[in-house]
């Protein structure tokens, strides 16, 4: 009889720390103000962007006003949509927000790619770009990207002439990916002709393994101090094949475009 009630005991108490955990972070945006939906347990507001997070981001600002929040997992977001906002965040202010959110299931090489630098290392790569973006640099862009447009107008002038219907997304992705492949790479990739290029199915299921949908990466939301270390003993194969391609791909770009004169 003692040990029965013991051990209902314990899986109460058990019951009660993990419901308490479950919860204990989502005071955070109403502590500071700011509007959201009610966050499930453990997994927060996640099921608000089972369509995307554009669709997510419209219904929230459309429900909860220009400035708003939700909590991806346990950790609370706060989605501006106010210019005057925004303007504050990325100029007046922005030594206050320089780095980016840490993504941490992520392998070298792209452990290191601007989406993961932070502090110094993120202002000495963004000292090196920034002449990249100048006004004469970005003008000498226009002729690549207008290739890219011209391409982009043929194909959907196709999708027109036939009445066929076509994915948006899939094609402005395949735009994207022409314009940074001729203009930081000078290499004409035409994937938007060729859908079904090696990089763009890469590039697709590289996307694909950060869904906040997957098992693992509900769990690193739920639990992000418990999983997150066990994930990064165990790194994903599939995660290791897509960086060894892209590693390659990269390399191969580099040493065409050593060999090339500058003028081309």
């Amino acid at each position: 009889m003692g040990n029965g009630n013991s051990t209902q005991g314990l899986t109460s108490c058990s019951c009660f720390i993990t419901l308490r955990y479950s919860v204990s972070a989502f005071s955070t945006l109403s502590r500071i103000g700011i509007n959201h939906p009610k966050p499930l347990p453990f997994i927060g507001n996640v099921l608000l962007f089972k369509k995307g997070f554009w669709e997510g981001d419209r219904h929230l600002v459309k429900t909860y006003g220009p400035i708003c929040g939700y909590y991806m997992g346990r950790r609370p977001m706060i989605l501006l949509a106010e210019p005057e906002a925004l303007k504050q965040v990325l100029q007046k202010d922005f030594g206050n927000f320089t780095n980016r959110m840490k993504l941490h299931l992520v392998q070298k090489p792209l452990s290191d790619s601007l989406l993961r630098l932070r502090d110094d290392d993120w202002k000495r790569v963004r000292s090196i770009l920034t002449p990249s973006f100048s006004a004469a640099k970005m003008k000498e862009m226009c002729p690549l990207i207008n290739q890219a447009c011209d391409v982009l107008l043929e194909n959907l002038q196709k999708f027109a002439n036939s009445g066929e219907s076509c994915d948006l997304q899939r094609c402005y992705s395949c735009f994207t990916m022409d314009i940074v492949a001729s203009v930081a790479f000078g290499t004409q990739l035409n994937s938007q002709k060729d859908p079904d290029h090696p990089l763009v199915q890469n590039s697709k299921q590289f996307l694909e393994l950060f869904t906040p949908f997957k098992p693992l990466t509900l769990l690193v939301l739920a639990f992000p101090s418990l999983v997150i270390p066990i994930a990064q003993r165990f790194p994903s194969k599939k995660q290791n094949q897509i960086n060894q391609f892209f590693l390659k791909v990269i390399k191969g770009i580099i040493a065409l475009r050593e060999r090339q004169p500058p003028s081309e």
